[in-house]
């Protein structure tokens, strides 16, 4: 919006006076000569008598006697005055119309017009005037709250958003530690008391650690305010150690007739990341992996340029086009995918999860058909990521 100039109602209202009173004596000088000329043009034709230029009637009838039947003359002369009275009139009403039509009406139009667009919680518009005076100024500063007003709102609505994608983030990606305990209890229960102590000390062992990972996960996302907020806890992690995890999880959420695991020899035996975030992306693109599979998965993790790569392949019928471009965004379904319990979120955390461990997420089709995920971690050591 023009910056609004300092020109006051006062100021405004003296020029439109000015105008008006020049045009209402110019008027009223017409007025009166077009008078004075019918009256002269009346006595001249009708009225047998010597007027000289210089004398008019009403002098003349001091001197002089004239015939009675002057009435005409009569309304000529008094009707000057009424016409010049209407004239001033007209002029006053003029300038007042005209003044409060260009210098207060549209103001207060736009003002009435947005007060009641925002009363009705609409504050996509703007403000818009080309009156210069207090009023214009005024529709200035409406302007200025009504943008102020909508950025507060756009970052309440932004918030918002942000704690349901967290939310529901975080609901997405506790279901499938919690697949891999029930597939430790209905291990337990399949074998209804004839497992050694060694084993059930083991099963237990790993249910611990998929409890704590829970809660540490939970507390991770608690304190964030936003998906964008969580922050890697760099430790340092067995890559061997960091493989049976993988394989491990990968048979309990697929079974083990489907999964298949292999591991390239590294290097590094040793990496360093946040385990809890890269377990939570193995888990969210091998449970991708096992609702499209036909008959087997199989994952490959491999360490390359100080990079840790997890590729999760299955036998599905892939990627469409249009998934391959959308896949990222947040709620995105495919048209087929009715289920009310996927919500469309699982590649877009795992992308900026990876994002976060300094690497990314790449989806292609495999050459045989099938969708094929790679996630890359960044596993250099570092002060701060």
């Amino acid at each position: 919006m023009d910056k609004v100039k300092k020109v006051g109602i006062k100021g405004s209202f003296v020029k439109y006076i000015a105008v008006c009173f020049v045009i209402c004596v110019i008027g009223n000088w017409m007025i009166y000569a077009l008078f004075d000329y019918l009256q002269r043009w009346y006595v001249d034709r009708y009225v047998n008598v010597f007027l000289p230029e210089y004398f008019s009637m009403d002098e003349y009838r001091v001197w002089n006697s004239l015939p009675e039947d002057m009435w005409i003359y009569d309304l000529l002369h008094y009707g000057r005055y009424i016409a010049v009275s209407l004239w001033s009139c007209l002029c006053i009403w003029f300038t007042v119309t005209a003044f409060y039509t260009a210098e207060v009406k549209k103001p207060i139009d736009t003002l009435l017009s947005a007060s009641e667009r925002i009363l009705h919680d609409d504050l996509d518009f703007e403000v818009r005037t080309e009156c210069k005076n207090e009023l214009g100024k005024l529709c200035v500063s409406f302007e200025n709250m009504r943008k102020n007003l909508y950025a507060s709102n756009y970052e309440l609505w932004k918030s918002l958003e942000e704690r349901k994608r967290l939310n529901s983030a975080f609901s997405h990606d506790l279901r499938t530690p919690i697949t891999v305990l029930k597939g430790y209890t209905e291990l337990v229960n399949k074998f209804d008391g004839r497992i050694s102590p060694e084993k059930q000390a083991d099963i237990l062992r790993k249910m611990s650690v998929q409890i704590e990972r829970l809660e540490h996960y939970t507390e991770k996302m608690s304190s964030a305010h936003k998906l964008e907020d969580i922050i890697p806890e760099e430790e340092k992690i067995s890559f061997n150690e960091l493989c049976s995890n993988f394989d491990e999880v990968g048979k309990l959420i697929c079974g083990e007739d489907t999964f298949s695991f292999t591991a390239k020899e590294a290097a590094e035996d040793v990496i360093y990341s946040d385990r809890e975030l890269i377990m939570q992306v193995f888990e969210n693109i091998v449970s991708n992996a096992e609702r499209y599979k036909i008959n087997e998965i199989k994952c490959l993790a491999e360490i390359e340029n100080e990079r840790l790569r997890v590729t999760v392949s299955d036998d599905g019928e892939g990627f469409s086009e249009e998934a391959l471009r959308k896949a990222w965004q947040p709620f995105y379904r495919g048209e087929n995918e009715d289920e009310i319990e996927h919500f469309g979120l699982g590649l877009y955390i795992c992308r900026l999860l990876c994002r976060k461990c300094g690497g990314d997420l790449y989806i292609t089709n495999g050459e045989k058909g099938g969708g094929k995920v790679t996630a890359e971690f960044s596993v250099k050591k570092s002060e701060s990521r």
